[in-house]
């Protein structure tokens, strides 16, 4: 079998409806409109224990919240057929795994990608060890499910893939493509006069058309940036 779609994604979710969400607009929307990438949603609540279609249980030893049962995750996956070798399976929680630009550029390489997205208060822990899930997190934050998360990290792998972006060069001058964030960009107006009639520049080494030096001056503005913002990533360059 040909695989022709550079990747398939696979959404386990509650609320099927949430998506394509983000991933029907801009460049994403146009890579799945035109075929880079196959987006398939799996409703949860098709697999569940009743006629309501319930997917969650009272968690053992007590606590809020209800917890997705392992059983309904084990029969959502069974209806899944991989259609190559080269597949992950990814669970998204905040207390997985978190998300980077390396991880993206590691998940962008699979032909596809299966993502279960958590709600209420999680996961069946037997669920995702015995179904061999990876756990991943955007960040140290909480959101109340996983969908959004999902979006985040597909839209992050799709633009990596070639052909997607129009400038593929983009993508090394990007924050995070090395321990830097991104410098600061500028377009027209040159001079731009705000409401109050302040009038602001374009520095001027942008419009010197100094190539050497507009690149000297972006590592500059890049380090100078990292350096405020996120001295953590500063700590590795240096």
């Amino acid at each position: 079998m040909v695989f022709l779609i550079k990747m398939r994604v696979v959404i386990l979710t509650c609320y099927p409806e949430m998506f394509p969400g983000s991933l029907g607009y801009s460049v994403i929307g146009n890579a799945l409109k035109n075929k880079k990438f196959s987006l398939k949603i799996v409703n949860l609540h098709n697999f569940g224990i009743d006629k309501r279609g319930s997917v969650d249980d009272e968690p053992f030893g007590g606590g809020p919240g209800m917890v997705i049962r392992p059983d309904v995750i084990e029969k959502a996956l069974n209806s899944i057929t991989f259609k190559t070798d080269n597949y992950c399976k990814i669970f998204l929680t905040p207390s997985g795994q978190k998300l980077s630009q390396a991880k993206l550029n590691n998940l962008s390489k699979y032909d596809e990608m299966l993502i279960l997205c958590g709600r209420f208060e999680g996961v069946d822990q037997r669920a995702i060890e015995i179904l061999d899930f990876q756990e991943i997190s955007i960040g140290d934050y909480v959101l109340s499910g996983g969908e959004i998360a999902a979006q985040v990290l597909v839209e992050g792998c799709i633009r990596l893939i070639p052909g997607v972006l129009g400038q593929p060069q983009s993508l090394l001058e990007e924050s995070f493509s090395n321990n830097l964030l991104e410098y600061p960009h500028y377009t027209r107006p040159q001079t731009w006069e705000d409401i109050q009639g302040n009038k602001h520049e374009v520095p001027d080494v942008l419009t010197s058309g100094n190539h050497e030096k507009i690149d000297k001056w972006r590592k500059e503005k890049s380090v100078e940036k990292t350096k405020e913002l996120r001295p953590d990533l500063y700590k590795k360059e240096i």
